[in-house]
């Protein structure tokens, strides 16, 4: 299908769950989004394709606190990690929810992973990269003041 091609142009929003290790609001009123945000026990941490959300962040962030944050495909394909003499550089792939017995429909869903696929130590400095891209752009829903 030509719709499952994610475009390096392409933008990718994450929600941000309302939890304190994965967003600080710094004294001047910026957001600082930690590394944490986007840790996923699979390695592959989910996002939505804002053109399949209809650029609407609301419908990534659900009825959860938190806030939503947005990525570039072709900012996450430039990460390159360094761990014990190998390199993982980032990917994304379009991995529609479908059918499944306990989560809801979501054809926008898609992961980001590293090839060739890491270990949890090179995948810590993965995520740091990834809370640096997020970072560089205001969030698309601001996380709640805690």
């Amino acid at each position: 299908m030509p719709d499952d091609l994610i475009t390096d142009d392409e933008i990718l929003y994450r929600r941000i769950l309302d939890r304190v290790d994965h967003y600080t609001y710094l004294s001047d009123g910026t957001i600082r989004i930690s590394s944490q945000a986007f840790y996923q026990s699979t390695l592959r941490p989910s996002v939505d394709r804002a053109k399949l959300r209809n650029y609407d962040p609301t419908k990534t962030l659900g009825s959860l606190s938190g806030g939503v944050i947005s990525l570039v495909a072709g900012d996450i394909r430039a990460i390159g990690v360094m761990h014990k003499d190998q390199k993982f550089r980032g990917e994304v792939e379009s991995m529609p929810i479908l059918d499944d017995p306990i989560e809801p429909d979501n054809d926008a869903h898609a992961e980001i992973y590293t090839i060739p696929d890491c270990n949890k130590p090179a995948f810590r400095k993965f995520i740091e990269q990834l809370g640096i891209l997020a970072n560089k752009r205001p969030p698309e829903i601001k996380p709640p003041i805690r």
